[in-house]
């Protein structure tokens, strides 16, 4: 088979017209296709072979951006300094505060404990002059109403010497104290003073010795007068007492303002509280070693 080459030449040389030359097509390259989502260095950038210029747009692209973003986190890394400098200086003031309300309770402490100690001291002093004031005094309960008519003070001076058998008393006042709610069951409770304070404890003995005194049927007992506090704090002692006459020990009194005074085998004790005497009561149970 001819080739090809050879015939046009041939043609060529005769003179004919062979018609229009056949030229090969080249292949082409398919164009790249855009999504939309590239960027503008990237289309001004050829990605097969990149120059110096692109490459330099691309860092500068770069660039431009990150100085964005980093003026952006720079911008809030103030703003969050700002706040924690704002915060310290709250925590620093409130600190000082503290500190200071600190100082102040302390001062406040030692203030309220001095004021505590010299009110402890002051109504113990209160509670001694008022056991002083009443001293001589005397409360008489089961006495009827009205018994003693208008002249309270002679009418009890005649009735203790006649119902104790003793000298009379000298008394400098009597009377009747706050009414009762019923005073024929429950007559109120008779107050007398006594000039002198042997008078009072004459009385008080005589009662004792007598051990139950009686006037119109009516039981009679005579008891010292004592400030409230004090009253209270004898009561406190009316439980281990009970339990002492349950051991057979009835030798026993009040001393003022608030311990016990106990003789048990002609042995003397003397207990400054009631926890002391429940003690020595414990000794006392069988079993139980001294």
């Amino acid at each position: 088979m001819p080739k090809r080459g050879a015939k046009e030449k041939k043609a060529t040389e005769s003179g004919e017209d062979t018609g229009p030359e056949l030229v090969e097509e080249q292949p082409c390259s398919p164009e790249p296709v855009s999504d939309g989502a590239s960027t503008d260095a990237e289309r001004d950038i050829n990605t097969e072979n990149p120059s110096t210029k692109d490459l330099m747009r691309a860092i500068t692209s770069f660039k431009e951006d990150f100085d964005t973003k980093m003026e952006g986190m720079l911008a809030e890394i103030k703003n969050v300094q700002t706040d924690i400098k704002d915060c310290s200086g709250r925590i620093t003031e409130a600190e000082q505060r503290i500190s200071t309300a600190e100082d102040e309770i302390q001062s406040l402490k030692e203030v309220v404990e001095r004021l505590e100690n010299k009110t402890k001291t002051l109504t113990n002093k209160v509670e001694d002059l008022e056991g002083r004031s009443r001293r001589n005094n005397l409360r008489i309960l089961g006495i009827p109403e009205k018994e003693e008519g208008n002249d309270a003070c002679s009418f009890m001076e005649k009735w203790i010497a006649d119902i104790l058998k003793i000298t009379p008393p000298i008394l400098e006042r009597a009377h009747r104290i706050t009414a009762s709610q019923n005073p024929a069951m429950y007559p109120r409770t008779m107050i007398v003073k006594c000039l002198n304070y042997k008078d009072r404890e004459n009385i008080l003995r005589a009662a004792r010795s007598q051990k139950e005194v009686t006037y119109q049927k009516s039981k009679i007992r005579f008891l010292p007068d004592l400030p409230t506090e004090v009253y209270k704090q004898q009561r406190r002692y009316d439980g281990v007492r009970r339990r002492l006459r349950e051991h057979g020990l009835d030798k026993h009194r009040i001393l003022y303002p608030a311990r016990l005074l106990l003789t048990n085998e002609e042995r003397t004790v003397i207990f400054n509280t009631p926890a002391d005497v429940d003690k020595y009561i414990q000794k006392l149970q069988p079993g139980t070693d001294d």
